[in-house]
Order: structure tokens, then sequence, then C-alpha cells
């Protein structure tokens, strides 16, 4: 699937499904995005390889091309609400390098996870940020996301 959508006047962003040549872009911009939100980055590059083979629906990604370099990306995950019988997807991770955002790359990514998740059957596209990332949350009111009031913690186990 390919989706362009038009950034400013003059620039356009080409948004489309990542390919394997994209490997080494996309672990740096995974890794700028951790540095950001304060984590210590622990994806390497055979991992990253070992999800991008997985079988859906671990993880799709979508990368913004912009003059032939890849400027941002998005990692979506499926999901189901089994309580419901719907199949959801998790914008996991969205990413825009500095000197690209506030150009609507952010939004293209977003618009083209929403045709995603509706292609696949999915109900809902969920998406979560850090509580002090003020501009992101704005994005996502605008891009037709509303806050959702936790209704309970969220537990981990490690494996």
């Amino acid at each position: 699937m390919t989706h362009m959508t038009e950034i400013t006047a003059d620039t356009t962003a080409h948004v489309r499904r990542a390919r394997w040549s994209d490997k080494h872009a996309l672990l740096e911009m995974i890794h700028a995005l951790a540095r950001f939100n304060g984590d210590d980055p622990e994806l390497d590059m055979s991992s990253l390889i070992d999800l991008m083979r997985a079988d859906l629906p671990w993880l799709r990604i979508l990368v913004a091309e912009h003059d032939g370099e890849i400027v941002g990306y998005a990692g979506l995950v499926g999901g189901v609400r089994l309580q419901d019988g719907q199949k959801t997807m998790d914008l996991h991770h969205l990413f825009i390098k500095e000197d690209q955002r506030g150009q609507g790359v952010g939004r293209a990514l977003i618009k083209a996870a929403k045709a995603e998740a509706q292609a696949a059957g999915c109900h809902r596209l969920t998406v979560g940020t850090h509580v002090n990332n003020t501009a992101a949350q704005a994005t996502y009111l605008a891009c037709g996301f509303t806050a959702q009031a936790r209704r309970s913690k969220r537990f981990e186990l490690a494996l």
C-alpha cells in the first residue's frame, strides 16, 4: 500500500510499508526515539531483522520518505479486544527526524496507519505517549483520537 500525502505547498512525503533496505535507517530512528523517551535502546540489528520477518499481526512498519531519505516511521502492532470480538491496532511507535517535525510528516504517517488498520479490519487504532509530550498529544487529538481515561493499571512479566 502506498500513500502520497501533501505536507506543505512545496513538500511531499511518500508513506509506504518498510522494505528490507530500510533496516539501518529504522534502527537508527528507533534508537533515537528510545533516547528521546529517556530509555536506553537495546534493539540490535539481528533483533530488528527478527521482528521484521515476524508473521502478522506482530509488526507492520510504515516509513515516510522525502527526497529519497527516510524521515520518519510508524510501528504498528496488531491486537484484539477479545471481550468485544474486535481486532485492534496500536500505533506503538511514531518518530519523525527532528529537522522534519512540524511539516506534517507525523500526520501523514498517522493517516497511513489509520488506513492500514482499516484495511486489516480493525475497529480501533490506539496510541500512547509520554505524559509530558504535549506536542504529540495535541497532534493525536487533532487527528481525531480521543483521550482515554486509564481504567486499569498495567503490569509486565519479563520472559
